[in-house]
């Protein structure tokens, strides 16, 4: 790619960002961003085939980069001997919320775009992909814990859901309410510590 090719690709992301934080997904022109941009709305089809292709090249990294971040810490946490799990659980935590937080302030306007700003639908369909890797982990812990002897309270896949969503809800509150870093670290672990004295109970430890 020429230097002012990707200098006019440069353009017309920094043009899309500014775009998308002010009108969101649904408001966002692509006149409006090709006017800012300095290039004709047909320009920019040149480089992204859509607006969903413009969005999608402004977050997608990130917000693929937090599933694959999160679905590795639970399979490091699967691959611990069931009798170590249980113990391990408060570690694991500890070390991955803060790892989740500062993985989105480091990335924060994006998420901003990601949470407050994406399309119709879209923030809850990808809070329910997270939502799906800790439904997994839960379901399996369970059988894991059963297995170990332990009187697991009877829970269906609804309460199971809404538990394991709720984590990233508070997150999103994070990012809407502009926490600062530090606080949102503080609050997360605190969250965390709060849930999973709720998962013992359930669990019979």
């Amino acid at each position: 790619m020429s230097a002012q090719k990707n200098n006019t690709r440069q353009d017309l992301l920094e043009a899309g960002m500014q775009e998308f934080m002010k009108y969101g997904y649904d408001g966002a022109s692509l006149r409006r961003i090709a006017k800012e941009a300095s290039v004709t709305t047909g320009a920019i089809y040149g480089y992204f085939p859509s607006k969903e292709a413009l969005f999608d090249e402004l977050t997608g990294e990130a917000a693929d980069g937090l599933l694959e971040m999160y679905l590795q810490a639970h399979k490091e946490f699967a691959k611990l001997p069931p009798e170590l799990q249980a113990n391990a659980l408060d570690d694991i935590s500890d070390q991955s919320a803060p790892a989740i937080v500062n993985y989105v302030y480091d990335r924060f306007d994006i998420f901003k775009l990601l949470f407050l700003k994406s399309s119709t639908g879209w923030c809850d369909s990808y809070l329910d992909q997270l939502a799906e890797i800790e439904e997994a982990s839960s379901w399996e812990f369970i059988k894991v814990m059963k297995s170990l002897g332990h009187e697991v309270m009877d829970i269906d896949s609804t309460l199971i859901h809404i538990i394991s969503r709720s984590f990233f809800l508070q997150l999103l509150e994070f990012v809407s309410h502009d926490v600062p870093r530090e606080k949102a670290l503080s609050y997360a672990c605190a969250l965390v510590r709060f849930q999973h004295a709720g998962w013992k109970k359930i669990m019979g430890l």
